[in-house]
């Protein structure tokens, strides 16, 4: 028995350095409706496998919807794996990364022995499914990656014992400013489709000489028609008070488009002097009538603002986030060839 384990540890220390462990990303089918946390999962994903690591896509069952109708063929690359038709078997050295809407399903994760770590987008969904009383560690998930540092402080003090890691969404460079002259448009994002109607029914209302400016809803679209239509607005709008991270701010301002928004339950990490923002719902109708009409006017944005907006995108530049994601997969691996070495140095030694 000790000789059949020693050869399955030098079996995974060998997928392990030559990358043929294989990582899983569990993710949920969005029925072909864009979704920035699915989009998440695919970004990190397919960094990976560019790297060289072999990344499977993990859904439920194969009436999987997939997401190439609404962010690009070229995430096609990903090999997709079901729970139900496919027989998998996941070994030590591979590694299960969990969304936190999948808690539910911990306990059926915890025979599992493969590295395995939870995925936070939305820490207000971390106790929804988790049963009362429990911590992700007694499953044997004690790897977090979130996607805030006000996330990770927040992880921290409910799991101390687990190792957070922060990888935020990419801002695509898709996203950039056009050099046309902009559209009366102005790019509507809200969570709570009752506060998108009445945002803009208070606005025709209240300034009804500006019935000619066009509120466009940013939903239902394909991530490159997304960009297309963000980047030619003249200002975006954005209320989402359950918001963790936020993507539409930070895509609105690498367009160099001006945001004006209501300030999340939690304020956002890259919360700064570089939109016009408030805590109250009901002024956002008063700060958009204000910007549009100086907007008519010529009045262009301070350069103040303008700088901010630039020095807010920063941290979120593609190819540091892609290193990022690169180091803290690198640093798991690293850490389970430690674990298995020393489980073998300590076999060998009872062998002898």
């Amino acid at each position: 028995m000790s000789k059949e384990n020693i050869e399955k540890l030098e079996s995974a220390l060998g997928r392990l350095a030559t990358k043929e462990n294989v990582i899983y990303f569990l993710t949920y089918d969005t029925r072909n409706n864009p979704r920035a946390s699915v989009k998440h999962i695919y970004d990190m994903a397919l960094i990976l496998k560019q790297d060289g690591y072999d990344v499977n896509i993990l859904v439920e069952d194969k009436t999987y919807s997939g997401v190439s109708n609404w962010l690009g063929e070229e995430y096609n690359n990903l090999k997709v794996v079901t729970i139900k038709e496919d027989k998998i078997e996941m070994k030590i050295d591979d590694v299960l990364v969990v969304p936190e809407y999948y808690s539910n399903a911990l306990e059926q994760l915890s025979s599992i022995k493969c590295i395995k770590v939870m995925l936070v987008q939305q820490k207000d969904y971390i106790f929804e499914n988790l049963p009362i009383g429990s911590r992700w560690s007694d499953y044997g998930f004690d790897r977090v990656i979130t996607t805030t540092e006000s996330a990770k402080k927040y992880i921290l003090d409910v799991f101390p014992e687990c190792l957070v890691f922060v990888i935020p969404p990419i801002i695509g460079d898709n996203f950039k400013p056009i050099t046309l002259p902009l559209k009366p448009y102005i790019a509507i994002s809200t969570r709570d489709r009752l506060v998108h109607r009445r945002i803009i029914s208070e606005f025709y209302l209240k300034f009804p000489q500006l019935r000619w400016i066009t509120f466009k809803d940013m939903i239902q679209m394909s991530y490159d028609e997304f960009s297309t239509s963000l980047k030619e607005c003249m200002v975006s709008v954005w209320v989402d008070d359950d918001s963790t991270f936020g993507t539409f701010p930070l895509e609105s301002m690498k367009c160099g488009v001006p945001v004006i928004g209501k300030i999340p339950n939690v304020d956002p990490d890259w919360l700064d002097d570089n939109g016009m923002w408030t805590y109250d719902t009901n002024k956002i109708v008063e700060i958009i009538g204000k910007y549009v009409m100086a907007w008519i006017e010529g009045v262009e944005l301070s350069d103040e603002v303008k700088d901010k907006m630039k020095e807010t995108l920063l941290p979120y530049e593609t190819e540091i986030t892609k290193n990022n994601i690169l180091l803290i997969f690198n640093s798991l691996k690293n850490k389970r060839v430690e674990s298995i070495e020393r489980a073998l140095n300590k076999l060998k030694e009872e062998t002898v």
